[in-house]
């Protein structure tokens, strides 16, 4: 990890002789975590505690055999955490959970090695997916989508078989959303309220895509990235051989995959730079971009001129100020009503608008790579800091590209496909 990166610090808090089946929980959680992955997890044995029964628990001679404290502290990127508390939750029972925000100043990365390049769908993929039946409301889908970090729910029957996939896109154009789920995410509550109360009641099996393209949990990551790729898929819902849906893999998933098999060590990085490529490989020239002091009309265009919904804001020596978008105009704003909204959806013309610049509306720092940075590099900024696109600059902060999720998704399978063929990378030296 870089210096001072973002972390969260996982502490669960269980008794000594609590199990899970015949092992203690400490040691079922810890194993877990070692198989999926994380970066590192630590037991510590207390002296001394008590907990909602009241008893007194210590490690006085003559108290050995009572049920001493034991707290298992879990420190990872965000992402490996919210894909992996979930069952880290069910392990760990009544045990008391906290999860609390750090600064990581340093961190020993593993040498690169000899690395596993075989990964299956099943190792990277979500398992705590939520799901919607298929005889649910449209309205009840926009309701479960408002909040989430995703734009999607895989359509189950009764049996938990995948029949569909309703997407924003889907509930846009066949279930009588009149604005994507971002943009009712920062939406004053009245406004919300009126937009959903426009939605079609009609089952979601009517705005679902039906018989959508699924995945084996044991297919490999590189049979799962071409089809991403080449289906123009976001996410896939993961399905057993009966169907039944088991997670869902998306292209975040995909990417941290390729960050963490690639570690931020300088020399790592550059050894492998040459198989997985770097920046300038990839980056687009034909970044919507606009201009630190254009007015609100001229924002509005340019994040709405592709389909990234996306803006990147230039000061007048095209020095990268940051990035700006639909979502954060409306919030900026605090003006999420009709003819903003709108236009955001290209339904109508901004007509009069409130006298701001691109500058004032932006919300979201930039964060940058230089056209040599490594692609893995790229992945972990997108998957630590949930960020669609990436500016590319020169020395000087100049604008030269941009690279998006699904640019570099492509641009990685061709590396994933050799890799997985030799099973290897180099070693350090």
């Amino acid at each position: 990890m870089e210096q001072f990166s973002r972390g969260l610090r996982v502490e669960v808090y269980v008794g000594e002789t609590d199990q899970v089946g015949r092992r203690p929980v400490y040691q079922a959680i810890l194993e877990y975590l070692r198989k999926e992955g994380a970066a590192g997890a630590t037991v510590t044995r207390g002296i001394a505690g008590f907990g909602r029964g009241s008893l007194i628990h210590t490690a006085a001679i003559l108290r050995l055999s009572l049920d001493l404290p034991v707290v298992l502290t879990w420190i990872d990127a965000p992402e490996r955490v919210e894909r992996l508390l979930p069952r880290v939750r069910e392990l760990a029972g009544s045990g008391v959970i906290t999860v609390e925000e750090v600064g990581i100043a340093s961190y020993g990365e593993r040498a690169v090695g000899k690395m596993r390049f075989d990964l299956q769908v099943r190792d990277v993929m979500t398992r705590d997916v939520r799901s919607i039946r298929s005889d649910a409301t449209a309205r009840a889908a926009v309701e479960a989508l408002l909040g989430q970090p995703f734009r999607a729910l895989p359509v189950v029957d009764d049996t938990g078989r995948v029949v569909g996939v309703v997407s924003n896109g889907d509930l846009v154009a066949r279930g009588g959303l009149g604005a994507r789920i971002e943009l009712m995410n920062v939406m004053s509550e009245s406004e919300r309220d009126r937009c959903l109360a426009r939605v079609s009641d009609r089952p979601v099996s009517a705005a679902m895509t039906p018989d959508p393209v699924t995945i084996k949990p044991t297919a490999t990551l590189t049979e799962a990235t071409s089809l991403i790729g080449e289906r123009h898929l976001k996410r896939v819902p993961v399905a057993d051989s009966d169907g039944i849906l088991v997670g869902i893999l998306s292209r975040a998933d995909v990417l941290r995959a390729v960050a963490e098999a690639f570690p931020g060590h300088e020399r790592a990085a550059a050894a492998n730079s040459g198989r997985l490529g770097v920046a300038r490989d990839v980056m687009r020239s034909d970044a919507p971009v606009v201009g630190a002091d254009a007015d609100l009309p001229k924002v509005v265009d340019a994040v709405c001129s592709t389909r990234l919904n996306r803006a990147v804001v230039v000061d007048g020596d095209h020095r990268v100020v940051g990035i700006v978008s639909d979502a954060a105009v409306l919030q900026a704003l605090g003006a999420a009503g009709g003819n903003l909204v709108g236009a955001f959806m290209g339904k109508v013309g901004l007509g009069e608008a409130p006298r701001h610049t691109a500058r004032e509306l932006l919300v979201v720092p930039s964060l940058t790579v230089g056209p040599d940075a490594p692609l893995s590099q790229v992945a972990r900024i997108m998957t630590e800091h949930r960020r669609k696109i990436v500016p590319v600059v020169d020395a000087a902060g100049h604008l030269l590209g941009i690279i998006d999720r699904a640019d570099l998704l492509l641009a990685t399978h061709a590396a994933l496909r050799e890799l997985t063929a030799t099973g290897t990378v180099d070693d350090e030296g």
